[in-house]
């Protein structure tokens, strides 16, 4: 009788096509783990970086892909594979840890509760019928922030909305849409409480020379809540570059020259949307009143340009909220672009992202709570 000792066959080189299959799917996953574990750092250290950024827009896609690729990898080193795939999937756990612990209790209502709600319209005319109809029908609305307004006082949004809504908000601000883009950007804010000082700020463009991104705008504005002043504001910010979309949002198909002008200009759009995010901080800190920002951000709650406004501003639907919130769709994968964020002085009580499908966009909904003052200390001699 022969005793034969078991020896694992050498996975390195690669043989056969399985084993280039999974020595290409162990790179793949290392590199993954190392490209996520940079992503962590920035985000740490709060560092910025045009490509970084745009890799954080899709950070748990990545991340998941990742790791099922590395299922790929059968026959090599189960150290090399295990250690990468934990650290995705622990990755992806920190990514979505408000959605796997439950939050604590709220405190007993206080103070007013406002209901807001934001909305992009999107460019399709066909939708506009059903989005008015489901506007009309959300009477608990107190505040909606909209986006993408086509027209101006005369025809298109604006006019038909008044027709529909009848009076239902007899407040409201707007900014229209630059001639540049046909007038298809505009912003608008509807309240059922009085409006003050409407007025529209300029956004910085960045580095980006024109588009969409240079055009971009804040529609500012005060709002009498009873007895407390709300400070209101609308943004619509500069999309992320893809290859088959123009400066102008417009599709272009897929073509040589059109990724080798998004790879050219990645780098400018993401840093005019940090630009851009950076000075909505700068409006939230000018003035102490509770602040409301709402609308398409076109960032993710975890990317790395929207770091410094989290530093400020809270986001009622990580606060409050359940599932992954997705606003947006490209194909099937989705992300949340459309954002309330909150100052202190509010609390979020409720948030939700419904799908009515009136729109390539789906509106998210919050629950603030006015908190009441803060009694000043008195001085003590």
């Amino acid at each position: 009788m022969i005793n034969r000792v078991y020896r694992p066959r050498a996975w390195f080189p690669p043989r056969g096509v399985m084993g280039w299959v999974a020595f290409l799917a162990l790179v793949a996953l290392i590199l993954a783990a190392l490209i996520d574990a940079g992503l962590w750092w920035f985000r740490i250290n709060g560092r910025f970086g045009s490509k970084a950024s745009f890799l954080s827009h899709f950070w748990p896609y990545f991340s998941l892909g990742g790791a099922l690729v590395g299922l790929l990898a059968r026959g090599v080193s189960n150290v090399l594979r295990s250690v990468p795939t934990i650290w995705l999937l622990a990755s992806l756990a920190m990514q979505h840890a408000s959605m796997l612990f439950p939050r604590g209790a709220l405190p007993p209502l206080s103070g007013q509760m406002v209901r807001v709600m934001t909305l992009n319209l999107g460019p399709d005319e066909s939708r506009r019928p059903a989005a008015y109809a489901y506007l009309r029908e959300r009477r608990d609305i107190d505040v909606l922030f909209l986006q993408e307004v086509h027209g101006d006082e005369r025809s298109g949004d604006r006019p038909r909305l008044a027709e529909a809504l009848r009076g239902r908000y007899p407040h409201g601000a707007w900014r229209e849409g630059p001639a540049s883009t046909g007038r298809r950007f505009g912003l608008g804010i509807l309240s059922r409480f009085p409006l003050r000082e409407p007025e529209i700020i300029p956004l910085p463009p960045g580095p980006v020379p024109g588009g969409v991104c240079a055009e971009a705008d804040a529609l500012v504005a005060r709002a009498l809540a009873g007895e407390r002043l709300l400070r209101l504001v609308n943004a619509h910010l500069c999309p992320p570059r893809v290859p088959w979309k123009d400066i102008w949002s417009r599709d272009v198909g897929l073509s040589f020259g059109s990724v080798l002008d998004w790879l050219t200009t990645l780098r400018l759009y993401e840093y005019a949307r940090r630009a851009q995010l950076i000075h909505l901080r700068l409006i939230a800190e000018g003035g102490l009143d509770p602040f409301i920002l709402a609308g398409t951000l076109n960032t993710t709650p975890k990317s790395l340009d929207v770091l410094r406004l989290a530093q400020r501003l809270r986001n009622a639907f990580e606060e409050s909220g359940s599932g992954f919130g997705y606003t947006y769709y490209a194909g099937p994968f989705g992300a949340m672009v459309d954002h309330v964020y909150h100052s202190e002085g509010l609390l979020a009580r409720g948030a939700s992202v419904p799908d009515p499908g009136v729109s390539d966009h789906r509106p998210v909904e919050a629950a603030l709570e006015i908190l009441p003052p803060e009694p000043k200390a008195r001085p003590r001699f």
